[in-house]
């Protein structure tokens, strides 16, 4: 009963943006050209078709296998083929898109209220804890970023929720499920539950996590990577105080984390106060600010990220947070516990926080991709396409609809750490020279002799200098319809 109060607390808050479920995609507020939206779009796709889908990616070389560019395809394994069953773009693909979003939100919420009552609080409180998990915006970052498994952390949370009732096996299984999702919250949760009661059984989660570890052995060399080139994504200290000085979805509901450290305190939990403050220190990321463009100190995480191998690749410890909020909404529930009076006002900020949650995602994004006319018309008529303005990953988008080898990949081109990569590597940086205006002498006819047919033009970020036109036309000729150039046939 708790679990589904907080679930329908949850469905009310949203309100009418459930009505977007069929009227656009939840995400980014511009997905198209947002690469996580991007990726697990492709992935999907990807999913739902039969063959080696990676082998129309940097053509005619190939891309690297799935697990160097998506560790976690899991999701894609599974609804992809639901999504596309005829392998191209439909209202299916994007609501059911959509449906999975909002499945694993309402399931965080619901395991959340689940912990609370592992953790030994009645179904009233333990429902008021999943309410304020399903207030907190921040619950609703990945949605944001059109991610979907980093997002979920049900697994880990109804894995805690075992371990508190005496099931360490079954609370290692549930917790390497998480390490599936998402590795290192898979990890984070080991650390939490190891802090809260410490039980042998919980080595199970090495069932799960042995062959995934096999699978993923290529990525070993370069687990240790540079730090993102754009920074990481830290919850800001506004954020963890729920203030206005941050995006929506970088905030937790106000003052949940003061009332929720008091009543882990006065309510004996020392142990999920310990956990709590361990999760929020990882949050806050290596560098802590008020907002995301300050740092205050350099963080011990800064130092294990460095010094530990691994943990380099952690570029999101906001995703952290997502666990912090219910060992937060737990302390608040115990205090609701205690109180009714508690119960009540933690219910009324929850419904005060309505306005932030509806804005922390954009809710019926347009689910055409810019040059979805023109790439319809490459599906019945071309054989393989450069997409000259989707170099980066821009092109992602539009290959579910043309379903053609493609020049570009799931990143720039390159030459890749095995060697391959040559041709496409070459081909793509003299293309390049298009898009500065600039005539490309036998590059149209090499192309062609790779085995592409079109050059497809696409303003995506708006329009194109009037030069790129000229260039492009100067060597191929008019388009043969809007947006698509024909390469001569070899």
């Amino acid at each position: 009963m708790a679990a589904l109060g907080a679930a329908l607390f949850a469905v009310a808050l949203l309100g009418p943006r459930l009505g977007s479920l069929s009227a656009g995609l939840w995400g980014p507020e511009s997905p198209w050209p947002h690469f996580d939206f991007l990726g697990a779009w492709w992935l999907w796709w990807a999913s739902g078709n039969p063959g080696d889908e990676l082998a129309l990616l940097a053509f005619p070389d190939g891309a690297l296998p799935l697990q160097h560019h998506f560790p976690n395809p899991f999701d894609g394994w599974v609804f992809g083929p639901l999504a596309f069953p005829d392998g191209a773009v439909g209202p299916r693909a994007w609501r059911l898109f959509n449906l999975t979003q909002l499945t694993h939100h309402l399931l965080n919420v619901a395991a959340a209220a689940l912990l609370a009552r592992a953790a030994g609080l009645r179904a009233l409180p333990a429902a008021v804890a999943g309410a304020l998990v399903a207030a907190s915006p921040v619950m609703l970052h990945e949605i944001a970023g059109g991610r979907t498994l980093p997002g979920a952390v049900w697994p880990g949370l109804l894995g805690l929720a075992a371990l508190l009732r005496g099931r360490a096996g079954r609370a290692g299984l549930w917790i390497g499920v998480q390490g599936l999702f998402y590795l290192y919250t898979g990890a984070l949760f080991g650390l939490v539950a190891l802090a809260l009661r410490p039980r042998w059984g919980l080595a199970t989660a090495a069932v799960v996590l042995a062959p995934y570890a096999v699978w993923l052995l290529p990525l070993l060399d370069g687990l240790h990577g540079r730090p993102p080139p754009a920074g990481f994504s830290e919850l800001p200290v506004a954020g963890l105080l729920g203030l206005n000085a941050v995006p929506e979805r970088l905030r937790l509901l106000p003052w949940l984390a003061p009332a929720g450290s008091l009543g882990l305190l006065v309510s004996g939990r020392r142990r999920w106060l310990a956990a709590a403050l361990l999760v929020a220190l990882v949050s806050l990321g290596p560098g802590p600010g008020w907002r995301l463009d300050d740092a205050w100190f350099v963080s011990p995480l800064a130092w294990a990220q460095w010094a530990l191998p691994g943990l380099g690749r952690m570029h999101h410890p906001v995703r952290a947070s997502l666990l912090l909020v219910p060992l937060l909404a737990v302390g608040v529930a115990a205090l609701a516990q205690r109180r009714a009076v508690w119960a009540a006002l933690a219910l009324g900020v929850a419904l005060w926080g309505r306005g932030p949650l509806l804005l922390a995602t954009s809710w019926g994004a347009p689910v055409a991709p810019p040059g979805a006319t023109a790439a319809a018309w490459l599906r019945a008529n071309g054989s393989a396409v450069v997409d000259l303005t989707g170099a980066g990953d821009a092109a992602l988008g539009l290959q579910p609809v043309h379903g053609l080898p493609m020049l570009e990949g799931l990143r720039r081109a390159t030459r890749r750490p095995d060697g391959g990569g040559a041709v496409h590597a070459r081909l793509r940086a003299r293309a390049d020279g298009w898009l500065r205006g600039e005539q490309q002498l036998d590059l149209a006819g090499d192309l062609s002799a790779a085995g592409f047919s079109h050059v497809l033009v696409v303003e995506r970020r708006g329009p194109l200098a009037p030069a790129v036109w000229a260039a492009v036309e100067a060597d191929l000729g008019p388009p043969v319809t809007p947006g698509v150039f024909a390469l001569p046939a070899r």
